[in-house]
């Protein structure tokens, strides 16, 4: 499983979402990897200064983001409901929504004012 973190302004990170290869993969060949340019920050990552690439979450790179997220939410929500209009058990919920929950959390991360980079490696 990989993982995108979220940087405050100071460097220091805030949030890790793991994200499971199956979804990591398909990012990577999306829209996603194609919004922002990934620029050298140097970041705080266990206390240790690092230097990695980052995608600045300022301008339009967070609202470009932000629609990538809400269209992929749709597209998941859709795909999630056809999928468990064919089933009804709980665990058949919680796995169809999986990939729907992380997509909706990476959003709100997104959207967070507070976070001022992203690193998707």
């Amino acid at each position: 499983m990989l993982s995108f973190s979220f940087y405050l302004d100071n460097g220091e990170e805030e949030e890790i979402v793991d994200i499971p290869d199956e979804l990591y993969q398909w990012l990577t060949h999306s829209e996603f990897s194609k919004i922002g340019q990934s620029e050298e920050r140097d970041v705080k990552i266990d206390g240790e200064i690092t230097k990695i690439a980052v995608v600045p979450l300022m301008g339009s790179n967070r609202r470009k983001l932000s629609n990538f997220f809400r269209d992929a939410i749709v597209q998941e929500s859709d795909r999630m409901l056809s999928q468990l209009s064919h089933s009804s058990p709980k665990e058949d919920y919680l796995a169809a929504s999986y990939a729907l929950r992380i997509l909706q959390n990476l959003r709100k991360l997104i959207e967070d004012e507070k976070f001022k980079y992203l690193s998707r490696i």
